[in-house]
This record gives structure tokens, sequence and C-alpha cells, in this order.
């Protein structure tokens, strides 16, 4: 093992009898995400014996005989993984609703962009404007030179 934190030192050298999280979700026949919320919300799930690594996320290891305990006291039967995840509401619902909002999106920047165009067209005369103002003002002074 790589840079293992002990919490409970007794079982050191006993890594046999150790399991992670990924092999307690195929031990209960659940996901990975279940396990995490166990451990989250029941404080009566075994405590960590190690942790492997020193990041965040790092693997923690539990006693596989108290895991088992505890499944059974929950009477947790094993059941299949979930092959695919049922949405709470049906696809095409789900799907319509993104559209609308896709739809909603592209009026919205239509709109910004007819608004920017007519503020560049306005732009555009000014700019016209101050042109011509300069090209007189030029010819005068010309004139006046002359």
């Amino acid at each position: 093992m790589s840079l293992v934190t002990w919490h409970r030192p007794e079982f050191e050298g006993r890594e046999g009898e150790l399991i992670n999280q990924n092999a307690i979700a195929e031990l209960a026949g659940v996901t990975r995400a279940a396990v995490s919320n166990w451990i989250g919300r029941h404080p009566t799930f075994p405590a960590v014996v190690a942790i492997q690594g020193s990041h965040a996320r790092a693997p923690r290891l539990y006693v596989l005989t108290e895991v088992k305990t505890w499944l059974s006291e929950r009477s947790s039967r094993p059941r299949s993984k979930p092959s695919y995840r049922t949405p709470a509401r049906p696809r095409h619902e789900i799907l319509t609703e993104r559209a609308e909002r896709a739809e909603r999106r592209i009026a919205g920047e239509q709109q910004r962009m007819t608004e920017l165009y007519t503020e560049l067209g306005k732009a555009a005369e000014r700019l016209k404007r101050a042109q011509d103002e300069l090209a007189t003002i030029e010819a005068e002074i010309h004139e006046t030179r002359s």
C-alpha cells in the first residue's frame, strides 16, 4: 500500500480484512453513490480504519466483517445495480423543456442583435456626419489659405 493513514492501528498489517467503498458497493449490490450516502447519513456505519493517500477523495478502508454485520442489521438484501438511470420525468418532457429554453435564448439573442444593429446604424450615421463636418472645415481652411 502507498501512504496510509491509520485511524484504527490495530488493523495495520491485517489489510486482507479490509474493504474499500467500491467493494462495499459490489458486496451490497448497490452503486458507489449509495455507499457514500450510507456513510454520510448513518452514524452506525462502521468507522474508517485507514485512508489510502493524502488527497480529499483518497479511498477509505473499512473492516469487512463490520460492514457485513451492518448490512445484515439493516436487512439490506443484495439487489442488482441499475443498468440505466430512469429519469424522474419522461425524457420527452425533459427534452421539450430544454428545447423551449434554447428557443427563448435564441429569441433573446436575436432581439439583442437587432438592438445592436440599430445602434450600429446610428453610430454609422454619427460617424458620417462627423466626417462630413471635418471635410467641410478642411475645405474652409484650404480656401482661407489660398
